[in-house]
């Protein structure tokens, strides 16, 4: 089967769960995440929509409802179900989303890896039924995913420069619509830059220096606005205020440990982030749904045992690529870490940085296993 022949059957196999998902959202209204926002992002589209038709232009687009709700807008401008075009629309996404992955896995190693790099995104129930609704996990996916193909793989419609700009344009997707993304977005960059800069054969050692120490700057000084915007108080009192909203419902963990000053923020990011990405815990599972999840997390476990072989197997063929994965992977679920204490608001966020896992996990067993795909 030719290469692009095989990526329209994975790209179909990634699609049709979430058709499904989207079939048992509609008609049997069953979906364990249609609870909480999704009403308010709906109801908030509908109000911006006629917000439109009505040209009254005085909304302020102050939070991330706003924002999110301005992106569905045109969807309820249609006539017809809006909300099914909408969920569509995300599983369409979705998709595309995770056939960046593919072809990211495919492209540094091969079509096993790409193949195993999609199988969880593709079938875990938190994924497809996640991308059958009016949530922003499926589009954030995209826009990074999209961000990467962009940045490192070889495309001979897009050349660069152009690519870097449309990798920036995407990259904010992200950013528009959960703003604490924007720092660790800003700090890949730079870590990524610096490494690019620092292994060019082109420019002297002094240069080098010189231009590393210009994009930590830069970096330096565009976190800080970002953060001066998006806060009022101090980082530390924000993620611990964060926490605390967090640790409310059933789905609790680490109720305690809520860090407020720098070293207890330390002291707790390697457990606040092993909680992120892998609750929740056997201790935890008290429903079947739990137990869904738990097995979930036990196939991320696994990857991410093969993902440090595969950091290993990609740092031979890119180390800008195996920098950006792994750093992204590290300080996402840091951030993330201090600020979530509830494994279903986890479950969702994670989906965030969870693809690059993915991807290192299934290079790094594909190295040692082979299989004819």
């Amino acid at each position: 089967m030719s290469r692009l022949h095989f990526q329209i059957v994975v790209g179909i196999f990634i699609l049709i769960p979430r058709l499904i998902a989207n079939f048992s959202t509609n008609y049997f209204a069953f979906n364990p995440f249609t609870e909480g926002q999704v009403g308010s992002h709906e109801r908030r589209a509908d109000e911006i929509a006629n917000m439109f038709l009505t040209l009254d232009f005085s909304w302020a687009f102050t939070n991330t409802f706003d924002r999110w709700g301005l992106l569905l807008s045109p969807f309820w401008l249609l006539p017809g179900p809006s909300d099914l075009y909408a969920q569509v629309a995300m599983a369409l996404v979705g998709t595309f989303a995770i056939l960046n992955v593919y072809l990211i896995a495919e492209h540094y190693h091969s079509r096993q890896a790409g193949v195993f790099a999609i199988i969880p995104l593709a079938l875990s129930p938190s994924y497809f039924f996640m991308h059958s609704i009016i949530q922003r996990e499926a589009v954030i996916l995209f826009g990074l995913t999209t961000a990467f193909v962009l940045v490192f793989l070889p495309n001979k419609r897009i050349r660069s420069p152009f690519n870097y700009v449309l990798a920036a344009g995407f990259v904010m997707i992200p950013a528009y619509l959960r703003f604490p993304n924007a720092p660790v977005i800003l700090s890949v960059i730079v870590v990524t830059a610096s490494v690019v800069i620092l292994q060019s054969d082109l420019i002297s050692f002094q240069r080098k220096v010189q231009s590393v120490i210009g994009v930590s700057a830069a970096g330096v000084v565009g976190t800080v606005v970002v953060i001066r915007t998006l806060l009022t108080d101090s980082p530390v009192r924000y993620l611990a205020d964060l926490r605390e909203r967090r640790i409310r419902g059933r789905a609790t963990y680490l109720d305690e440990a809520v860090p407020a000053s720098i070293p207890e923020l330390i002291g707790f990011s390697w457990l606040g982030s092993l909680y992120f990405l892998f609750a929740p815990f056997p201790w935890h599972v008290e429903r079947i749904d739990d137990l869904v999840i738990m097995l979930e997390s036990m196939v991320g476990i696994g990857f991410s045992i093969f993902a440090i072989l595969g950091a290993l197997v990609l740092k031979e063929r890119s180390v800008p690529a195996t920098v950006a994965l792994v750093s992204g992977i590290v300080l996402f679920s840091v951030l993330y870490g201090f600020g979530t204490g509830n494994y279903g608001t986890g479950l969702r966020h994670r989906q965030t940085i969870f693809w690059a896992i993915f991807v290192l996990g299934a290079i790094g067993f594909s190295s040692k296993v082979k299989f004819k795909i």
